[in-house]
């Protein structure tokens, strides 16, 4: 008789998907690095993908250097990682160089062949395109742990499968709840505090922009520490964590960063760094909080550490395999996040894939008694509140305090841009003024430019103005325009960049600046230009006035996919709801 092969189970099924999900990514992320590299190098400056410098130099600690890059722009940020090269970046001086920082004219670049790089070095120009690492280990480690170990088996797959009981100990929530509204938390923030501390296994926090996220998240910290809790907190990026520990250390808590030294930025001065938790010699025996990246527990800095309870910070922008990562070392989870703001970013599937990826989009998509969100926000006033709160939170999210009722205020305005920035309308729409132009816009960005000149002449002060764009090559085109009429000094204070960069800031004025007006390319990057989590985050970064700039669209066709079809209605109704200038 043929052998019968039993049926898959539902975790080994996800545990599965799982595994496929990081494999498609690392395959498809090789596949783009490879198509870069292998492009001509003029076309590569051209676009931002490589970055060119006139010379490099021993840095004055070991394992760096010094790179002086000329006048182009590249699409590079700190905490990249560059293949540095000479013309070939198959023949590459180093692999894997992280651009730790940048000052006025040159670039410190870190790594274990940067000695090696510089032997090598035969003077004159050198290139660096970008580079990666295969993190694939860390995560089938991160998975084989959690489908043998007795925290993945009895809470963490059944959680994912929406298959745990959810429990609370209501003393606790109501002794949370007690202690946050005594300490000036509205309603909302302190029932979160409250389900947060009270949690048997899982709460979930929804966060809307401006409500308080980080405030909370700190006392949830300091309450678990005040009962004897060790605690992680983690998420997807070193600077997400940074802001939580700060806040976490203004209540009193002992906090320590785990990680690289070069990945402080940001992080308060009273806050100590360390390479690994075994460093921090002053550590309680009980009661305090670690931040650190989740790949940190599968290294020295925390492979050997267990803790209470484990916080995730932007938690909507984090993958499932990456929160199991973190999750097998504790034994209570909590996340704050926003399934509304931006994703992850997933290079092998497409924004309109049904599956949820985002752990915290997965957690409150099919269960919603741990979920708890903040209703006020104290970030835009009630004109700019309205129209995100109607469309992304069922008209629950409300403005508050402050900037409630303030409006965007100038002392002189030019009279070209009388009807753009004046008090009445928080809200302005102006067509973009190249209709032929893809992801950059020099019209446009121009036109930008002048829009700032003329805030900036108004008093309003420069580091005041924030400027979004979906494209980098856009994000470049304006900062060169700012630059070329303001200088260094006063550009570098104006905040211009892509929504991903934007996310958790906030400005008095925000110009969103969309570049596109070529209908065939609108079609053609449909998906990601009115992808909805983007076109959210974009506005809710002002506090008084927003101003789009873009392509004023017709109504989806009949054969559009439906999800892409509302996406595109979407961004109809804001724009509808803006005062529309013709300049």
């Amino acid at each position: 008789m043929p052998t019968l092969i039993p049926p898959t189970s539902p975790s080994e099924s996800l545990l599965a998907g799982l595994k496929t999900l990081i494999h498609d990514e690392r395959d498809a992320g090789i596949y783009r690095l490879l198509d870069v590299w292998e492009r001509p190098l003029a076309e590569k400056l051209a676009k931002g993908w490589t970055q060119r410098f006139s010379h490099i130099e021993r840095g004055e600690e070991p394992g760096t250097l010094w790179a002086y890059p000329d006048d182009g722009e590249s699409r590079f940020r700190e905490g990249d990682l560059l293949c540095l090269h000479q013309g070939n970046c198959q023949e590459a001086l180093s692999r894997r160089l992280q651009f730790e920082f940048e000052d006025d004219e040159r670039w410190l670049l870190r790594g274990n062949r940067a000695g090696a790089a510089l032997e090598a070095y035969k003077g004159g120009y050198c290139y660096a395109d970008p580079d990666t690492m295969d993190l694939t280990p860390f995560y089938e480690t991160a998975l084989d742990d959690i489908e043998t170990s007795h925290i993945g088996r009895q809470v963490v797959l059944p959680l994912l499968q929406n298959g745990l009981t959810i429990a609370f100990d209501e003393r606790d929530m109501d002794d949370a709840i007690r202690i946050a509204r005594a300490e000036g938390c509205n309603e909302k923030q302190a029932e979160a505090v409250g389900w947060a501390h009270g949690a048997r296994h899982v709460a979930c926090i929804q966060g809307p922009p401006g409500t308080g996220k980080t405030r909370v998240l700190a006392l949830i910290a300091r309450l678990a520490v005040e009962r004897g809790e060790r605690i992680l907190v983690t998420s997807h990026t070193h600077m997400a964590i940074n802001h939580a520990l700060n806040k976490i250390h203004d209540e009193g808590v002992p906090v320590v960063k785990v990680g690289a030294a070069t990945q402080r930025r940001g992080l308060a001065v009273g806050v100590r760094n360390v390479d690994s938790l075994d460093g921090w010699k002053e550590r309680p025996t009980n009661g305090y909080v670690v931040g650190a990246t989740p790949f940190a527990t599968c290294t020295t800095r925390l492979e050997n550490y267990t803790f209470d309870t484990i916080v995730f910070d932007e938690a909507s922008q984090v993958t499932v395999p990456l929160a199991l990562m973190a999750m097998r070392k504790g034994r209570r989870f909590i996340f704050i996040g926003d399934q509304r703001q931006l994703p992850p970013v997933l290079l092998s599937r497409s924004v309109l894939d049904k599956q949820t990826h985002s752990v915290f989009a997965r957690l409150t998509a099919r269960n919603a008694e741990h979920l708890v969100m903040l209703e006020e926000t104290y970030r835009m006033n009630r004109w700019l509140t309205a129209w995100p709160s109607k469309t992304f939170y069922g008209g629950a999210l409300r403005a508050a305090g402050g900037n409630r009722e303030r409006r965007f205020q100038l002392d002189v305005v030019d009279a070209r841009f009388a009807g753009v920035l004046d008090g009445v309308h928080s809200s302005v729409f102006i067509r973009t003024p190249d209709r032929s132009a893809r992801m950059k816009n020099w019209e446009e960005a121009k036109l930008v430019t002048d829009i700032c000149e003329a805030a900036i002449a108004g008093g309003l002060a420069p580091a005041d103005i924030g400027i979004v764009s979906p494209y980098r090559a856009q994000g470049r085109a304006i900062r060169n325009c700012l630059v070329q009429r303001f200088g260094h000094g006063v550009a570098r204070q104006v905040v211009a960049d892509t929504v991903e960069r934007m996310q958790g800031q906030e400005r008095e004025l925000i110009i969103l600046s969309l570049a596109t007006g070529d209908e065939v390319f609108l079609g053609a990057v449909a998906e990601f230009f009115f992808q909805p989590e983007r076109l959210n985050v974009s506005i809710t970064r002002a506090k008084t006035k927003l101003i789009v700039i873009g392509p004023d669209v017709e109504a989806a066709s009949a054969h559009e996919k439906p999800s892409l079809r509302q996406w595109i209605n979407w961004y109809r109704e804001l724009i509808a709801q803006c005062h529309h200038v013709v300049l």
